[in-house]
């Protein structure tokens, strides 16, 4: 199953953003960011196995930073 990965600025912003989608019923995951999508060094990502470009548009309307949204399949 592919993954999309929502890239944010922090951890802090992370669990906020997961619990966020989580009222929204969107399962994510926090990992930290893939070295190859980490705009900054270290960062830290949401996973979301559907709906990604959905999931991060509910952050930004919600003031939730989004660096990068990397979207699989």
């Amino acid at each position: 199953m592919n993954q999309d990965i929502i890239v944010l600025r922090s951890v802090t912003y992370a669990y906020k953003a997961q619990r966020l989608l989580e009222r929204m019923r969107i399962r994510s995951y926090i990992i930290r960011t893939p070295e190859e999508y980490a705009p900054t060094g270290c960062s830290y990502s949401l996973s979301v196995a559907e709906n990604g470009a959905q999931a991060a548009e509910l952050l930004r309307q919600n003031g939730i930073q989004v660096l990068k949204l990397v979207q699989h399949g």
